[in-house]
């Protein structure tokens, strides 16, 4: 194998693939990248087993085309430092790779392509397009809702559910929900509902960029996603498991509706949370007659008092909660002003921005204080 591609080139895909490689695996291999080229081509392939990730780039000069592994994170390490400029020879000798760029020049180690894990063949029953700004999105008005390391697998990831045009995409860890959807994409006929681990939904939120406008293209089967576009190709496992109704969650019978300022109420929850307990994080919203009492206190006898104003004409009432939730929620929403449904201080909080513009809503489950 021998190629030369400029550093500028090389560093985008080198980035993209170094995104699922990680530092210590028990497999040395799962450490390195698989280096393709191929048809004037360059294939960059990094994997941890259950996402494997593909960035290519074109290549303006190759002499010799092959295949091999070398370590990511020193190959990413040498193309940051290099000026630039840089045009970087590669050339493979024995089980060596050598990499010369001016007057500079290093040697990898390599392990054989052939140790290499590849995902196995996958069938895939849904296929469509969506702009990826969208999608990143709608991922990113759920992902912190996701369970981590829950012994109820399922919840360590995100339902991701395809049904005649419409996509809609559920995260909750058991004490909070988010659910968002999108309309009008051409899915096809074919309903698929899927659950997609945590880390695979970071991953796809690092590799989408919310301001590119150009299309993906989503491909979904019984046992794996796929995510592809000009610069890469992602695929996963899923989680073969059957998703809670979420439906259940979100309260229907709602006896009190506030409505408040999204901003007002987001810096009165980063201010009173500073004093509660930092274990717990819990807060008391004390509503009355179109205002908002939020208290906080910790073991050390400190204790922090807001007031917001609102709109309401339920009953007294006093709840508690995790303040962390309850500012993932409020930072999430993009809304002027944002409504919040309660029936009683057992039960959880409905919250979704005022405007009808946004399908998005969350549900808060209370703490005892």
């Amino acid at each position: 194998m021998e190629f030369t591609i400029a550093r500028s080139v090389l560093l985008k895909p080198l980035q993209i693939v170094s995104g699922v490689v990680e530092r210590r695996q028990t497999l040395p291999i799962l450490s390195n990248v698989l280096v393709t080229v191929k048809n004037n081509q360059l294939f960059l392939t990094g994997t941890d087993l259950e996402i494997e990730l593909v960035g290519f780039a074109p290549l303006e000069k190759v002499s010799k085309e092959g295949t091999t592994t070398v370590a990511a994170r020193k190959l990413l390490d040498i193309c940051r430092a290099l000026s630039d400029e840089s045009d970087l020879n590669f050339s493979l000798e024995e089980n060596q790779m050598t990499i010369r760029a001016g007057k500079s020049r290093f040697t990898l180690a390599t392990l054989p392509a052939t140790d290499f894990p590849h995902t196995e063949n996958m069938i895939f029953t849904t296929e469509f397009k969506i702009d990826q700004n969208k999608l990143r999105k709608l991922l990113g008005k759920v992902h912190f809702a996701m369970g981590q390391q829950d012994v109820r697998h399922y919840l360590n990831g995100a339902l991701f559910d395809v049904d005649n045009g419409t996509i809609r995409c559920v995260a909750t860890d058991g004490h909070r929900l988010a659910f968002s959807s999108i309309d009008q994409v051409e899915t096809g006929k074919k309903n698929s509902r899927v659950i997609l681990p945590r880390k695979s939904i970071l991953e796809m939120m690092r590799l989408l960029d919310t301001n590119a406008s150009d299309e993906v293209t989503v491909y979904l089967g019984e046992n794996h996603f796929r995510l592809s576009s000009a610069d890469f190709t992602f695929t996963s496992k899923l989680i073969n498991a059957q998703y809670p109704d979420f439906n259940k969650l979100i309260p229907r019978s709602i006896n009190n509706v506030a409505i408040a300022s999204r901003e007002g109420l987001k810096q009165a929850l980063v201010r009173a949370s500073i004093l509660s307990n930092e274990k717990f994080r819990g807060i008391r919203l004390q509503f009355d007659q179109n205002s908002l009492k939020i208290v906080a206190n910790n073991p050390e006898q400190e204790e922090a008092e807001e007031i917001v104003h609102l709109d309401y004409k339920g009953s007294d009432m006093e709840i508690g909660f995790n303040a962390a939730y309850l500012l993932d929620v409020v930072s999430t929403i993009a809304a002027e002003n944002i409504r919040c449904s309660f029936t009683d201080a057992n039960a959880g909080i409905l919250i979704e921005a005022s405007e009808k513009d946004d399908s998005s809503l969350y549900v808060v489950m209370p703490m005892r204080l």
